[in-house]
Order: C-alpha cells, then structure tokens, then sequence
C-alpha cells in the first residue's frame, strides 16, 4: 500500500512539473509572436497594409471619438 502510495505522489509530481513545462512553453510562444507583430508595426509602421495582415486595425480607420450633446 506505502509502495502504491509513493508511486501515486511521484506520479502526480512528474505531471505537475510537465504542465509547467507546457505552460512556460506557451507562454513563450505567445511572446515571441507579440514581439514580431510589434516589430512588423515598427518596421512598417501603424497604418501599413503588413499591420492590417497580421490583425492590426489600420491607425486611419479607428472612430474618431465624438462629443455628446449636453
């Protein structure tokens, strides 16, 4: 019973650490990729046509906020 019990704790162990793992590496990747669409806006800047196609809305066709009438 202590043998399976051990066993059981070890295993549990061994597949915490490899979710952390997936998730560092999650978390990489997603930095990597903001990192390369923030160097594409730099690079081409914030209201290029390589902005819109990696998901950006081009800087000219945002709403401009508009006043309310009091």
């Amino acid at each position: 019973m202590q043998a399976m019990q051990q066993q059981e704790t070890e295993l549990l162990a061994k597949a915490k650490a490899a979710a952390d793992k997936a998730r560092q590496t999650e978390w990489e990747f997603h930095n990597a990729v903001m990192a390369m669409k923030e160097a594409v806006r730099g690079h081409f800047g914030s209201d290029s046509n390589e902005a819109q196609a990696i998901g950006y809305k081009k800087k000219s066709e945002r709403k401009r906020p508009r006043r309310r009438a009091a």
